[in-house]
């Protein structure tokens, strides 16, 4: 009978290390080429608003004044509030429809 020693097979960690990387190329080449492409740039704030409109993004809404102003007090409501809840069932489950 022949007897065979098989030798451990040693783990490269370079054969991993270049693996991991050629896969983070490939990967990195299927984002650029399947991202959405952008037409045109991201415009900032103070591009769109005038600085004048800086002042009312920083401004300060007084709502004792609006609650308790003539016109907001003369309004009239049309509804009754809170609304009733509505029906639900019948009021004898055995009685037929």
């Amino acid at each position: 009978m022949a007897i065979e020693i098989q030798q451990d097979k040693r783990k490269n960690p370079l054969g991993w290390l270049i693996a991991i990387i050629i896969l983070g190329i490939i990967g990195w080449f299927g984002w650029q080429f399947f991202k959405p492409a952008q037409l045109t740039r991201q415009p900032k704030m103070e591009e769109i608003l005038p600085t004048a409109s800086q002042l009312l993004m920083e401004a300060k809404l007084d709502t004792g004044g609006v609650l308790n102003h003539p016109i907001f007090l003369g309004l009239t409501s049309h509804i009754n509030w809170p609304l009733p809840p509505p029906k639900l069932g019948k009021t004898n489950p055995f009685q037929p429809f």
